[in-house]
């Protein structure tokens, strides 16, 4: 099946997804053909829209986290992301000097140009430094960024396999929360994993031995083994302030993605748990993997009608490397180059980046 996905792919895909399959999946790729399928992307809209809301130091678009509803093409984060999504290397100039951006010593936008405050790391699934840590990871720059004071890639790395394993001190979810003005709030002290910290290790090498897999898988198992009301929304408490967190694994946020519905695959999560290389050894995450597997027929269709949130690339969403959806084989194209990602990363055991 995966022969067939390929075969199709490289007959009706977008350039990203056939330099993508022949770099990560095949790992077969010749430099006369990465150089002639990127500058294929590199005159794509998508990119050429993203690239003209670059600032003279690099930094992509306006915001950083979309705070004004920013796309691809007015998001630094979204940005960053789409252009290693759609297959840019890490010394693309593009993406070098985005990344050297946040060391800029004149910033238009300082909130992500510095160091991070020590307490930014005791707020449960709150770090906003950690969005700026998984971007530059998804750029593949766990190795490559220049020693600097302000942005320690290992440091956060362990701080979010931490805030996983952590969840190993509790028998059930409700004794990291409390009550308080009529909200529930995470108790002080306790961290939290959240979609951010799954991102850090989805696309780190550091964190990586067979203890720590084990580690991770039996506190994934006793993360999906906790009860709790999914229309209760639980806040993380900041200075006085509630304040939603960043997709933390435990409430209402949850299952609106679709990790506990049925009728529902969120490629992006699952995706990002395939690369940490535990899919088969969690059994929620397996029954996931197994029923995404079922949706797939035997001639490339797929039985799934994906929404807005796949297509429209956002903060916490958007898995589309064509340039539109126009036609029924694009979209295709789209499902099957992740779903054939989630089976070469699951397959593969221990996951790679």
């Amino acid at each position: 099946m995966k022969n067939k996905i390929i075969d199709y792919l490289f007959e009706n895909a977008d350039p990203s997804i056939v330099l993508r399959v022949k770099k990560e999946i095949l790992n077969r790729i010749t430099e006369a053909e990465e150089s002639k399928l990127l500058e294929r992307i590199l005159n794509q809209k998508s990119i050429q829209d993203l690239l003209r809301n670059r600032r003279p130091d690099g930094w992509l678009g306006s915001e950083f986290h979309g705070q004004r509803g920013g796309g691809t093409d007015d998001n630094m984060e979204v940005g960053l992301r789409f252009l290693a999504e759609k297959g840019l290397p890490p010394e693309n100039e593009y993406i070098a000097k985005a990344v050297g951006s946040f060391f800029s010593s004149d910033p238009f936008f300082g909130e992500y140009r510095k160091k991070a405050p020590s307490d930014d790391y005791s707020n449960a699934a709150y770090s906003i430094f950690l969005l700026r840590s998984s971007v530059i990871l998804r750029a593949d720059y766990e190795y490559l960024l220049p020693q600097n004071e302000y942005i320690d890639l290992k440091r956060d790395v362990e701080f979010s396999f931490n805030t996983f394993a952590g969840v190993l001190n509790y028998k059930d979810a409700d004794e990291a929360v409390e009550t308080g003005r009529r909200k529930l709030r995470f108790k002080p002290g306790v961290q939290w994993p959240c979609s951010y910290d799954l991102r850090m290790l989805a696309h780190s090498r550091g964190w990586r031995s067979e203890e720590n897999y084990s580690l991770l898988a039996a506190a994934l198992n006793r993360l999906f083994s906790f009860q709790h009301d999914a229309k209760k929304m639980i806040y993380t408490y900041i200075k006085g302030q509630y304040r939603s967190p960043c997709l933390a694994f435990i409430h209402c946020q949850m299952y609106c993605l679709g990790l506990m519905d049925e009728d529902y695959i969120n490629f992006n999560l699952l995706e990002l748990f395939a690369r940490c290389g535990i899919v088969k050894r969690v059994a929620f995450l397996k029954n996931k993997y197994e029923y995404m597997l079922s949706m797939l027929n035997g001639d490339l269709t797929v039985k799934y009608k994906p929404g807005p949130r796949e297509r429209i690339w956002g903060p916490y969403g958007g898995f589309a490397l064509e340039e539109d959806w126009k036609t029924k084989t694009r979209k295709q194209c789209d499902l099957l180059f992740r779903i054939l990602m989630i089976m070469h990363h699951a397959e593969e055991g221990n996951g790679c980046v």
